[in-house]
């Protein structure tokens, strides 16, 4: 595999390019002030794929991007999705669950709950009803009363259509890669300065080859359990081991294994 070359084309939408763009404190801070249409306040910390776990029995969460500011008082959850999800709206909700038990956990009050965004930058329509941007928060239905409890869940469309021009350019930027106004060519200059960059380079390809070794042990394992659930088939309708192994052309050692397990004797 060429990783250099895969590497020199990813663009702003892609996961890790996202992140390598977002570390840029002044860039991340005017990308989200533009979503927002909100100069959001200085950024004290940013962790890329930070992840979440509360306690050993749960799904965890791996944020994209996690941003705070320096006062503590607002986070910032940012998830580019190239690709069409699924539960956009319960992932969201589960999303901030957790960031507001991750706070507690550190012994925080929740009294001091920050102000959190989960934003969604999203290649497609998660609702499809043409809009640039959906945001939501907890408002009472009879009162059409806000419940303030700065707790916000922002879905960004990059297909749809806004007179607000910065949003605009940033939106076409993701889609086409080509720069428009100062944010967007700042981006495709940290973009360059990110292919060039040796130890990014080095990172990308150990993340690269990782995800292999999880893609390549998850279809032997699925291999494998087909295989078993085929020679327990199998021997209910009468046929024997030498039979089985001729018919599924398995070698004597993976015989040995698979009639070894439990599941098929």
């Amino acid at each position: 595999m060429d990783y250099r070359k895969q590497y020199e084309s990813l663009q702003f939408k892609d996961d890790f390019m996202f992140g390598a763009v977002m570390s840029d404190l002044s860039i991340a801070k005017r990308v989200i002030s533009v979503i927002l249409a909100d100069e959001i306040p200085d950024i004290e910390h940013c962790e890329l794929q930070k992840t979440v776990k509360n306690d050993v029995y749960s799904h965890g969460v791996r944020y994209d991007v996690y941003i705070r500011t320096k006062d503590g008082k607002k986070v910032y959850n940012v998830e580019m999705q190239a690709q069409r999800i699924k539960y956009a709206p319960k992932r969201s909700r589960y999303y901030l669950s957790s960031s507001d038990m991750d706070f507690l956990a550190q012994g925080n009050l929740y009294t001091s709950l920050p102000e959190t965004y989960i934003i969604f930058i999203c290649d497609f329509d998660v609702f499809d009803k043409g809009s640039a941007i959906y945001k939501f928060e907890n408002y009472c239905i009879e009162e059409h009363l806000p419940l303030d409890d700065k707790a916000y869940k922002i879905f960004l469309n990059t297909t749809g259509k806004t007179p607000r021009k910065e949003l605009q350019n940033l939106m076409t930027y993701i889609r086409d890669n080509m720069p428009k106004d100062e944010l967007t060519s700042d981006i495709q200059k940290k973009i360059q300065s990110v292919y060039h960059d040796g130890k990014l380079y080095s990172e990308y390809v150990k993340e690269q080859q990782n995800t292999m070794l999880i893609q390549e042990k998850a279809h032997e394992e699925g291999k494998t359990e087909g295989i078993m659930e085929t020679i327990t088939k199998l021997i209910k309708k009468g046929f024997n081991k030498d039979s089985i192994i001729s018919l599924l052309d398995i070698s004597e050692e993976d015989a040995r294994f698979y009639f070894s397990n439990p599941q098929t004797t």
